[in-house]
């Protein structure tokens, strides 16, 4: 009876996070990652970014040098939790990290590249330790774990950008990928398809936007098919708008991918999409509705893909269309932003200690 007629007043106090990340952006002005960082930080409270990539020597040098920092850092604020986006070595020391400091963890999944030996190990370890996990689509989440929960990577482009130029006639046709060059993007075999599209349709195109150690390797491939004179290789490129614009048709053909935000830029400005069953497959773009979706490594599907978008207007339009209407239905950065506070103020309350609860039972309810 004491509490019959008490007056709750909730406090939303601002949170302080520290945030491992091996995405080298972070250190780089006025991008994307920064940006939303900042958005994210407005509305969660304080987020520190700590990243290998900020100290020099080798691997293990710069993983010490950042356990040292992280070290230092929580020694001198009280952090409501760590969140990581790694699922191996910094997964490993972001664990230790919150063990010794007894704050939750969250490890987020963006997909897998190299998951074996090791690194398969330390993935299982932490991914059962984590108080938390984010993965960016329905199929990470099959994977990993029913507990985890779902938040893709957003996009910060307008829901209407300009309309790619739609395969004008007399013109080349172009297909655009963009990615980094590694091997699990298998940007090769689109130069196998395309090699064989070339031969039926010679004004076809293929624009390569990235960069990365399979560049050499994928400028000799281009030579030995005998269309390096039809594809240009443009390299990293920070505005992407006009690729979007000038291409008639998009490309992913990745053996594995967590979400591939690339796939909803392209979906933007309504370009037709192919794309191999990974990632945002079967989610995001479904195969028939609006884009095509090909089995992983399968060179005569996509050849016969990249033909059909060449040869159908009709296709290649309602396709567009269709991607760019679905673009439009994803959730807007504020809710991404205001879903992602929601998951992080969840994790603090479940490891609230027993003097806050108690602190709440007088008429505060901290969250």
């Amino acid at each position: 009876m004491r509490y019959k007629n008490a007056f709750w007043r909730v406090i939303v106090v601002p949170m302080r996070v520290l945030n491992l990340s091996l995405d080298k952006e972070v250190l780089k002005e006025g991008t994307l990652v920064q940006k939303r960082l900042a958005t994210l930080a407005a509305a969660a409270g304080e987020i520190v970014v700590l990243t290998p990539f900020s100290h020099s020597g080798s691997k293990v040098a710069k993983f010490f040098k950042l356990w040292k920092q992280a070290r230092k850092v929580l020694s001198e604020k009280l952090f409501d939790f760590i969140t990581v986006q790694d699922t191996s070595y910094l997964a490993l020391l972001a664990y230790m990290l919150a063990k010794k400091s007894r704050i939750p963890l969250e490890v987020q999944v963006h997909g897998f590249e190299k998951l074996r030996g090791v690194r398969k190990l330390l993935a299982r370890f932490v991914l059962r330790h984590a108080d938390k996990i984010r993965v960016v689509s329905e199929r990470l989440r099959r994977e990993i774990s029913p507990r985890s929960y779902v938040l893709p990577v957003y996009t910060q482009i307008p829901s209407q950008p300009p309309l790619c130029k739609g395969g004008e006639e007399g013109g080349d046709f172009v297909f655009l990928t963009v990615g980094r060059l590694v091997p699990v993007k298998n940007i090769a075999l689109q130069i196998r398809a395309f090699a064989q599209v070339v031969r039926k349709f010679p004004q076809a195109r293929l624009v390569i936007v990235g960069d990365g150690p399979e560049q050499k390797n994928l400028g000799r491939k281009a030579k030995s098919e005998k269309v390096e004179e039809k594809i240009r290789f443009e390299g990293r490129q920070e505005n992407l708008e006009k690729y979007y614009q000038e291409a008639d048709a998009f490309l992913l053909t990745s053996d594995s991918e967590g979400w591939g935000v690339v796939v909803t830029e392209a979906a933007a400005y309504g370009l037709p999409i192919i794309m191999t069953d990974v990632g945002c497959a079967g989610e995001f773009i479904k195969n028939g509705e609006n884009g095509i979706v090909i089995p992983v490594s399968d060179e005569d599907a996509l050849v016969a893909a990249m033909r059909r978008v060449i040869e159908d207007t009709e296709l290649r339009a309602r396709l567009g269309h269709a991607a760019r209407a679905s673009f439009a239905a994803l959730p807007s950065a504020d809710e991404q932003i205001r879903k992602q506070v929601e998951e992080w103020r969840l994790l603090v309350r479940q490891r609230m200690t027993p003097d806050v609860c108690r602190l709440s039972t007088s008429g505060v309810l901290m969250i």
